[in-house]
């Protein structure tokens, strides 16, 4: 489930990508999908701080996957730790 709930969430985002840039619109959808696909609000607001860090845009992040996966199990880490 969560597998299919992770790959529904980056799909989703795919079609989030702008012209480079994070504006304000794409962290509000990154974290409206996230959210919709059951992930905590912690976990989603990790993940988009860890991807705007890294990232110099949306896109930039969409196309990484590798980064991205990376990023998400950094935030589940974090998130198991605190419970």
């Amino acid at each position: 489930m969560f597998k299919k709930n992770l790959l529904l969430y980056i799909g989703g985002l795919i079609f989030l990508t702008s012209c480079g840039g994070w504006s304000d619109k794409n962290k509000t959808e990154y974290l409206k999908i996230c959210e919709k696909k059951d992930f905590s609000n912690e976990f989603c607001k990790c993940a988009l701080e860890k991807a705007t860090s890294n990232y110099n845009s949306f896109v930039d992040a969409m196309n990484d996957e590798v980064g991205s996966g990376e990023i998400f199990i950094n935030c589940i880490d974090l998130e198991e730790t605190t419970d």
